[in-house]
Parts: structure tokens; sequence; C-alpha cells
């Protein structure tokens, strides 16, 4: 999660269940961080700071961001429960906007892939990570 140009929370896990599909997962992912993004918006708005516009919400996966904007789009979609479907909700009343980025651009990335040192610091770089000064 960015606020601004600052990242200010971060989070992986293993899911708890097994799921069928890589579609099922990511969408697991996106419910998860959609609630996060909930939370947060309410807490910035409690301090005075009210979100006018939609907080975009990126994803690598196609599909589940089909899912997500249109429930019609069924094929991937059938074994994943209900209560995971409420991301619609929270689209329709312009809390977030679901966003295609490449996955060499996906920043989580760097918390779950192998990758070459290279792109390993051009993420770095784009999580704007700064090193704690040695004294203060």
């Amino acid at each position: 999660m960015f606020l601004g140009d600052s990242l200010i929370s971060w989070k992986s896990k293993k899911q708890a269940r097994v799921s069928k599909s890589s579609v099922e997962s990511e969408y697991r992912a996106m419910f998860a961080a959609c609630s996060k993004i909930v939370w947060l918006r309410c807490l910035l708005a409690e301090f005075g700071f009210s979100q006018l516009n939609p907080t975009p919400l990126h994803g690598n996966n196609t599909d589940v961001i089909r899912i997500a904007v249109n429930l019609v789009f069924q094929e991937h979609a059938k074994h994943i429960e209900v209560d995971y479907h409420s991301i619609q909700e929270v689209m329709d009343t312009r809390i977030i906007t679901p966003l295609h980025v490449s996955t060499d651009l996906q920043l989580a990335n760097i918390l779950t892939k192998a990758m070459t040192r290279q792109h390993h610091h051009f993420l770095v770089g784009k999580l704007m990570l700064l090193d704690r000064p040695t004294s203060i």
C-alpha cells in the first residue's frame, strides 16, 4: 500500500487454503488488498483526509480483473465463494479501481518471486526504500 509516493504497508503470506487455480489464489489476494484499502480509507477519513478518487488496485492477472469488474465472466470463478465477490460492491461505490500492471513491473513480486539481481534492484528502487541513518 502506498500513500502518495510513500510505502506504508506490505504483506506476503501463504494462503490458508488450497486454491484450485492461480486465478482463485490471486482473486483471494485481491480481496485481502481491497479490505485493507477500505480500512485505510476509513482511517484517513477519520483523520480528516477523505479520498475523493478511487484507489487504484494493481494486478497482473487479466482474468482476475475481468472477474472483479464483471461477475458474469464465470469460466474461472465458479468455485470462488460468494463472500469474495464483495470486491464488486467496492468498485461500484468507486472506492477502488482495478488496473492491470505488467508482471515485470509488479512490485509485490519482490516478496514472492525469484529474479535477477538487476530486476531486484529495479523493483527496490520503485519501492523508494531508504536506509536507516547510522546515527541520529
